[in-house]
């Protein structure tokens, strides 16, 4: 964080709010130049502290649900190790695949159609690799709340934004179009339009009702950016937190506690082993302890948590090559 200055900062948590957001819109807000405001986002795309504009696509809109696997490995050499984080990294329906430090040694999230696919994907993956596996945990993923980038600002008092993904599963029907330009959108948020729509072969004004529509649905959830938390020497950590129930008046606790916690970054609520996962950007693992510590003095019904540090992020991609047009 010291490589930015308080502009730069503020440039990124206005595209971390709305990556559509035009140069001239956030120039006017942080008063400066928009050839000043252009320059600086130019500069953190090339100094790859932003990695890409993304779009948050919701999953359950599309009819699938959530799982996540963390496997811990042995006898694996570094070449198959290689091989089977290559496998997890084409396969169409797996959305996220991060290396792990401490209990586990990996952790991916899929995007499967119910238990039964998710089953199917995942037996595969055992068929190659099973015998490297020493232990393996799953749950089932029923609300990511995606706070917005508070950490960025600590010497300003935010209150969190939450974008909520996941929820009731249904199933909008998307066509070819729809497809085409989410896959594009997807890690490309700050396209513009008439580009868009020259790439899929059809008129700006497809583009943008499509795009509309894709929001109304609430298939699209939003437009962020994906940040390299190495570059700005900062830490990916997650919380894997136990409670004996997560009954609703502690979830809504949770939730607002989070909002005015500038460091918590994600939190997930789940079914499996544990019923809360909170993910963490902080400098270091002294910092994570005192988020966790002050998390702990609010809410002393919690039994306890394991601690996940992601060095390594392999795939992360809000469009995975598993939505196909349906109708």
């Amino acid at each position: 964080m010291k490589k930015l200055d308080l502009i730069d900062r503020k440039i990124l948590y206005e595209l971390d709010l709305n990556a559509r957001t035009p140069a001239t819109r956030i120039a006017k807000k942080l008063r400066q130049s928009r050839e000043r405001v252009n320059y600086r986002i130019n500069n953190l795309v090339k100094k790859e502290i932003i990695r890409k504009f993304v779009t948050m696509i919701n999953p359950a809109k599309l009819g699938y649900s959530i799982y996540k696997m963390f496997f811990k490995f042995q006898n694996m050499t570094k070449e198959k190790e290689q091989e089977a984080i290559n496998w997890l990294v084409n396969n169409d329906y797996i959305y996220w695949v991060a290396s792990a430090k401490g209990r586990w040694d990996l952790n991916i999230t899929i995007f499967a159609r119910n238990i039964n696919h998710f089953e199917e994907i995942m037996s595969q993956f055992i068929a190659e690799f099973g015998e490297y596996i020493l232990e393996q945990e799953f749950n089932t993923t029923l609300e990511v709340g995606i706070m917005s980038k508070d950490w960025l600002l600590p010497e300003i008092k935010l209150l969190s934004k939450i974008v909520y993904v996941g929820g009731e599963i249904s199933d909008s029907k998307i066509d070819k179009t729809d497809v085409e330009i989410l896959r594009i959108l997807a890690n490309n948020v700050r396209i513009s339009a008439i580009d868009l729509a020259e790439k899929i072969g059809t008129t700006q004004k497809v583009v943008l009702y499509r795009i509309k529509q894709l929001e109304e649905k609430q298939i699209i959830l939003g437009y962020t950016t994906s940040l390299n938390l190495e570059k700005l020497s900062v830490q990916f950590f997650k919380a894997t937190v136990n409670f004996n129930i997560m009954a609703k008046s502690i979830k809504k606790r949770v939730i607002e506690y989070c909002r005015s916690s500038p460091n918590i970054g994600f939190l997930i609520f789940c079914v499996g082993s544990w019923p809360l996962e909170l993910e963490s950007i902080v400098k270091d693992n002294k910092e994570f302890y005192e988020v966790m510590d002050k998390f702990r003095e609010a809410f002393p019904e919690m039994k306890g948590y394991d601690t996940i540090i992601f060095p390594k992020e392999y795939k992360f991609d809000w469009m995975p090559l598993c939505y196909k047009a349906t109708k």
